[in-house]
C-alpha cells in the first residue's frame, strides 16, 4: 500500500508540472503501470490511477495520444471513460468495440438526452462558414468545441453519426449534416458515410454522447 502511495504521489507531482514532456512521461508511465499492474498493489489504487491518466492525456501530443489508445483500447480491463477520452484517437476497430462497450454498459443509469432543434442546426450548417459551424454545432448539442470539431473531422462521417443518433436527431437531419459537411469526398466515400448511422447502436450513442456533454460540463 505504500509503495502504491508512494508511486500515485510521484505521478501527482509530474501532474503539477507545465513541461510537455514531463506531462508525456507522466501519462506513459501511467499507462504502464495500468498495462502491468502489480500483484501487491491493492486493486481498489487503480481508480485514482485511471483517473489521473483520463485527466492528462488531453494534454498531451496527439502521437502519444495514438500510441496509447492502441495499448489500452485492446484490454478489457480499461475503463470505460478512459476509452471515452481515447475514442478520438483510436483506430477505427477499436472506436467501434469502444461504441459496444457503451451500448452493453448495465449500470442502471439512463443518460439524459435534451431536444435539438435540428431545423436551427442544418440551418447554420448551410449558411456558415464551417469555422463559425463548429462553435453552433457544439453549442447546439451542448458539448466542447474541441470535440464539437474532431466529430465534423471525421471522414467517416461515424462520430457524426454518433452524436446525431445519441441526440435522437432523425437520420435525414444525419444524412444533411453529412453530405454539408463532406468535404468533397467521392461517391463511395459518401455512400459509406451516410450509411454510418444505421450501424450505430442507440444505447452507445447515446452513453457516449453523454459523455461528451458531461465533459463539457466539467
Amino acid at each position: 500500500m505504500t509503495d502504491a502511495k508512494q508511486r500515485l504521489t510521484h505521478l501527482v507531482e509530474l501532474a503539477t508540472t507545465n513541461a510537455p514532456e514531463n506531462r508525456r512521461t507522466l501519462a506513459v508511465e501511467l499507462c504502464d503501470l495500468l498495462l502491468d499492474w502489480p500483484a501487491h498493489y491493492p486493486a481498489a489504487m487503480r481508480e485514482p490511477f485511471e483517473a489521473l491518466l483520463e485527466k492528462i492525456v488531453r494534454m498531451i501530443d496527439a502521437d502519444t495520444r495514438r500510441a496509447l489508445a492502441e495499448k489500452l483500447g485492446a484490454r478489457t480491463e480499461t475503463p470505460l471513460p478512459l476509452l471515452n477520452e481515447f475514442y478520438f484517437d483510436a483506430p477505427a476497430e477499436t472506436r467501434d468495440a469502444i461504441i459496444l462497450r457503451n451500448a452493453l454498459l448495465n449500470d442502471g443509469t439512463q443518460p439524459e438526452i435534451p431536444g435539438a432543434d435540428e431545423e436551427a442546426i442544418v440551418s447554420a450548417a448551410r449558411n456558415t462558414a464551417n469555422g463559425e459551424f463548429t462553435a453552433s454545432f457544439a453549442n447546439m448539442l451542448g458539448i466542447e468545441a474541441a470535440t464539437a470539431e474532431r466529430i465534423l473531422h471525421d471522414h467517416s462521417g461515424r462520430a457524426l453519426a454518433i452524436v446525431c443518433k445519441g441526440a435522437h436527431l432523425t437520420r435525414a437531419t444525419f444524412s444533411a449534416l453529412a453530405l454539408i459537411t463532406e468535404g468533397g469526398s467521392g461517391a463511395a466515400d459518401t455512400r459509406e458515410r451516410l450509411s454510418s448511422f444505421d450501424s450505430v447502436p442507440l444505447t452507445g450513442a447515446e452513453r457516449l454522447l453523454d459523455y461528451w456533454r458531461t465533459k463539457h460540463a466539467a
